[in-house]
């Protein structure tokens, strides 16, 4: 694995503060971080602050030791207070550009994750209705957070369990074959239209299927209405680029006897007890509840969702082998989240195993569009307005716990307010760039003297490629994709920074008549932050187009 300039830092720093003879045991935390004020560097530690204590001396003469000892290619070191600061070298940046250049897209990739094995479960909203903008989010979402950790090394599986066996699959059925007769559907049900278009396709798909009561009708209605509803969300989530590896059914997991194995499993550990004819968990904290979410069997003998998903932990880390499992839900489930790592505690999985990513509901701002579209938007809809790049980027543009509200008139924007068209014509900037170097630069040198890089905003713009890999790591590391939009944005604007001197003065511009040396140089440049801006962009599952 190809170390970042952050990680090389971080060791040469470790290194030296061992070097003054603090024992290993009572080093602290270094706390190493980008530098907020770019006058003091690239990256900045208060070493010397956390040192004083252990070393008995003045803050700033331990930085400014610990600096003196600290010789690494990639970046300089000073004292400064009780911090060491440290700034990229300039030679080091000029070779990272070279190596970039020739790596293509896949800079900024590594093997983080060791081949880790690693399941990311997204959206599984109940197959009963067309998704709408609510559910979007958990889909980028987790198909992003896959992308990310596919990127760094892991081995990654994308899942969508198909709820096929609860309350709300059956009140499906009911409702198609209500439909099916000429009649509404019962109360709760649903109505939309899809649901009649639904009937009338199983009424030619199952012939006489009408001519059978709803019993005897229903286990051959739902299959055919789910698998309908499953057709119509791949296609739906397919506009925006997503792929699920499986669409597990929960009722598989009754035909494997993954639940049964479950209950019985907890029984004997003695972790379900049985109470008013019912079954129920409990583990620590939560036995003295009442929450009836601890129902594993109802009184009637009838299995909840719960012990469903016991069986589905059976199926993911025993069955299947998963080391970890990344699972995005709406954050009107938080409150089930302790109660599922209770669970895989109380199976011998190991609650740390479980990781629960809660994504907070969307909101439609006020405008044009919202009006015409209404409140419920579904998300194809949103889709066929805006397109799927703008959709994408605008999902991740917040944390996933922050509300976020769309405005469709800035995604349609095309101007320097709409963050996505800022990004990919920084894109397109420099292939438009390259294209013109092309048919009118005439000859270059076959490699570039990249020692000419010496104007700031040139290499500034090296340093936003040599943080890329860094904001890859952090994103894998926290599972936290939305600091991919924050690293692109970033990166273009260095971009059309590095545009606009040429347009300010016509020496700075890429190609300069009369200077192939310099022209080449800055070409190099060009296909480096190209490079990057690229891999940055389809990270994201964004287009990065060479005009625009």
């Amino acid at each position: 694995m190809r170390l970042t300039p952050r990680l090389e830092v971080r060791s040469a720093l470790e290194a030296a503060v061992r070097s003054l003879g603090v024992p290993a045991e009572e080093i602290p935390d270094m706390e190493l971080m980008r530098a907020r004020n770019r006058q003091h560097g690239d990256y900045a530690s208060g070493a010397g602050l956390k040192l004083a204590r252990v070393l008995k001396r003045p803050p700033a003469q331990i930085a400014g030791e610990l600096a003196e000892r600290i010789d690494i290619p990639e970046a300089t070191a000073e004292g400064a207070g009780g911090y060491v600061n440290f700034r990229l070298r300039e030679t080091w940046l000029r070779e990272l550009v070279a190596r970039v250049a020739g790596e293509g897209p896949s800079y900024g990739s590594s093997d983080l994750g060791q081949g880790e094995k690693v399941q990311v479960e997204f959206a599984s909203v109940n197959p009963t209705g067309p998704l709408h903008i609510g559910h979007g989010r958990g889909v980028i979402l987790g198909d992003a957070v896959a992308s990310v950790l596919a990127f760094t090394g892991h081995a990654v599986q994308r899942e969508y369990y198909v709820n096929d066996q609860n309350t709300q699959a059956r009140l499906f059925s009911e409702s198609v074959y209500a439909r099916l007769h000429g009649k509404e559907p019962p109360e709760n049900g649903y109505r939309g239209d899809y649901v009649a278009v639904i009937a009338g396709e199983a009424r030619e798909a199952l012939p006489g299927i009408e001519d059978l009561n709803f019993e005897a009708a229903e286990p051959r209605l739902r299959r055919f209405a789910i698998d309908r509803m499953v057709d119509q969300l791949a296609a739906s989530v397919g506009r925006l680029g997503v792929r699920y590896d499986q669409w597990y059914r929960e009722s598989a997991l009754w035909q494997q006897g993954l639940p049964q194995q479950a209950i019985e499993r907890l029984r004997e550990s003695g972790y379900l007890i049985d109470r008013e004819g019912a079954v129920w968990f409990r583990h620590g904290e939560e036995e003295e509840t009442n929450d009836e979410d601890r129902v594993v069997v109802r009184s009637s003998g009838e299995p909840t969702y719960f012990a469903s998903d016991l069986g589905y932990l059976l199926s993911k880390f025993e069955v299947r082998g998963f080391q970890r499992v990344i699972d995005v839900w709406g954050s009107d489930r938080h409150g089930y989240v302790p109660r599922m790592k209770a669970a895989c505690d109380a199976l011998g999985i190991g609650r740390d195993r479980l990781v629960v990513i809660l994504n907070q509901i969307v909101n439609m701002k006020e405008g044009r569009m919202s009006k015409r579209l209404g409140r419920f938007i579904p998300l194809d809809e949103l889709v066929d307005e805006v397109g799927a790049d703008a959709v994408r980027y605008f999902y991740l543009l917040r944390s996933p716990e922050a509300m976020l509200e769309f405005d469709l008139d800035l995604m349609l924007a095309q101007s320097n307010e709409n963050p996505v068209y800022y990004a990919q014509y920084a894109h397109a900037r420099l292939a438009n760039l390259e294209e013109f170097a092309r048919e009118n630069a005439g000859s270059l040198p076959a490699e570039p003297e990249l020692s000419l890089l010496e104007q700031p905003w040139e290499l500034d713009l090296a340093r936003e490629v040599a943080y890329w890999p860094e904001h890859v790591e952090d994103a894998a590391r926290l599972l936290e994709p939305h600091r991919i939009p924050y690293a692109i944005h970033e990166l273009a604007d260095r971009v059309h920074g590095f545009y606009q001197a040429g347009n300010r003065d016509w020496q700075h511009r890429v190609v300069v008549e009369g200077e192939p040396e310099l022209t080449r140089a800055r070409l190099e440049l060009c296909r480096a932050a190209r490079h990057t801006l690229k891999s940055a962009l389809t990270l994201v599952g964004v287009s990065a187009p060479d005009k625009m």
